[in-house]
């Protein structure tokens, strides 16, 4: 049982929802989320991944499925999923820094600087998703790359 008695009944709530209605995508995605935010990774991921299997360009559960895939260590299907969410959405500089990260793990130095930098062109200088970029940009200056 999680600490959380609400998030515990909103999961309840949205297993239930989707039993009655399991084309809810709306509702899978924010039962992915919720699942996600308890650690319990596996099972968001399965979540996501349906979601993807019925609506093939939902960019937002591509990323999801890339960013946990990240999380799970699974580097090679981080990237295909981070590559397909960045080609349906060239725009969203989290899901560059997410694949940035994903080649930066998997020992592509070039192609994670490439998509951080483009990461921090799009970004905001404001956003959350800056400190990131400067963070990961950081590691290239402190390795001489």
């Amino acid at each position: 049982m999680s600490d959380n008695p609400q998030l515990e009944n909103r999961l309840i709530e949205l297993t239930h929802t989707i039993e009655s209605d399991p084309d809810n995508t709306d509702r899978l995605y924010e039962l992915g989320r919720a699942l996600e935010s308890t650690g319990k990774l596996e099972e968001a991921l399965l979540r996501y991944e349906a979601i993807v299997r019925m609506e093939p360009g939902d960019h937002e559960s591509i990323h999801a499925v890339g960013a946990i895939n990240l999380r799970l260590g699974n580097n090679s299907a981080a990237i295909l999923s981070l590559r397909k969410a960045v080609k349906l959405c060239e725009d969203q500089p989290d899901y560059l820094v997410d694949l940035g990260d994903a080649l930066f793990e998997s020992g592509d130095l070039k192609g994670a600087k490439v998509a951080y930098e483009r990461a921090l062109s799009l970004a905001l200088p404001n956003e959350e998703v800056s400190e990131r970029i400067k963070l990961a940009l950081e590691r290239f200056q402190s390795s001489g790359e």
